[in-house]
């Protein structure tokens, strides 16, 4: 067997390493290395001196072995844990500006197509959820009307997303929208809420899916929605005639934060079909103060591109500003983002 003297690289390795020059016996030591390194110069060593360094030696040499092994195995474990990837978070540009055209909606077209039509894109700022960014749109034709609202994402915010069902401020992504879209539709802002495990109805909404909420309230005024158990007076009272879909039924109950929400019960998802998507009405307080999309991860995923109308109710609050007919839901291919919209807006 080779003693460790044997191999200059790992013996300065090791006295670089383990910083034990000091020591009086690791330092004849080094210096019998030396000499044993230059044999013609020491030959005439006596042979006392050799069998007490070499008794010394072997003393060292289990030790080093040992030593050496555990580096080794220290610098491999290391070597694993670099090579565990993290995906990195996908973000938005600070200059991507690009204009959104909803596939197949009438009346968007872009403002580089040559259409009479012209519009611009207007953004809000970016949340980070999952490994990725979010954000909100407005498309806003140059005389000023609002062609269409929605909710822009990169492909990585579908991935990593939170896993835990109880950890609801985990799993609320609050958007804030451009001071345009403000101007020009009923909404004030938006909040995606992820479900891991859906909600109930159990056998209706129990699919991991996202709500789309478009508030018409402030933010304070959602937030100050308080759980129905406390305080059910907002969540019971009743709307006014004609504000709602005549076809909508209210979900009993409520919850904080959020309202009463009311569901379309001709969508298939009430008809024996898996659930896919469907769109939900939120009231409080005797008024409808949110319109949502609701969306299945998987549905999103699938990159279909997916049309449909909203059912309308007669009467409006606010008035005099415009709303949503349809929602769409889509993923660009040349750039792998996800799009969820209201659009086709009407004046109220």
């Amino acid at each position: 067997m080779k003693s460790f003297l044997e191999y200059p690289l790992l013996t300065n390795h090791f006295w670089s390493k383990f910083h034990c020059r000091n020591d009086p016996y690791i330092l004849n030591v080094h210096k019998n290395y030396q000499v044993i390194n230059h044999q013609t110069q020491f030959k005439k060593n006596s042979s006392i001196m050799k069998k007490k360094t070499q008794s010394r030696l072997a003393g060292l040499t289990m030790l080093t072995i040992i030593m050496i092994a555990f580096m080794a195995t220290f610098i491999s474990c290391k070597k694993t844990d670099f090579k565990s990837p993290t995906s990195p978070i996908e973000s938005f540009a600070t200059t991507d500006n690009a204009t959104i055209v909803i596939p197949g909606a009438p009346g968007l077209t872009s403002r580089q197509s040559g259409s009479s039509v012209k519009y611009n894109t207007f953004y809000g700022p970016q949340v980070q959820m999952g490994n990725g960014h979010i954000r909100t749109w407005v498309n806003i034709t140059h005389d000023g009307k609002p062609m269409a609202i929605g909710v822009e994402m990169t492909d990585g915010a579908l991935a990593n997303l939170p896993q835990d069902p109880t950890d609801f401020a985990a799993a609320t992504f609050a958007l804030t929208l451009h001071q345009k879209a403000k101007a020009v539709t009923p909404f004030d802002h938006a909040v995606i809420d992820w479900n891991v495990h859906g909600h109930p109805p159990v056998g209706v909404y129990d699919q991991p899916h996202f709500d789309f909420h478009f508030y018409k309230i402030s933010t304070a005024t959602q937030m100050a929605i308080p759980p129905y158990e406390v305080d059910p007076t907002g969540f019971d009272m009743p709307l006014p005639a004609g504000y709602m879909p005549p076809i909508y039924v209210r979900i009993p109950g409520g919850v904080p934060q959020m309202g009463a929400h009311w569901f379309d019960p001709s969508s298939p998802e009430w008809h024996g079909q898996l659930f896919t998507n469907t769109f939900i009405y939120g009231t409080y307080g005797g008024h409808v103060i949110f319109e949502e999309p609701m969306i299945t991860l998987a549905t999103l995923q699938s990159g279909n591109t997916i049309q449909k109308d909203i059912p309308q109710p007669q009467y409006y609050d606010p008035t005099h500003t415009y709303y949503p007919t349809q929602y769409s839901i889509w993923q660009n291919a040349s750039n792998g983002r996800h799009y969820v919209s209201l659009n086709n807006m009407v004046w109220r």
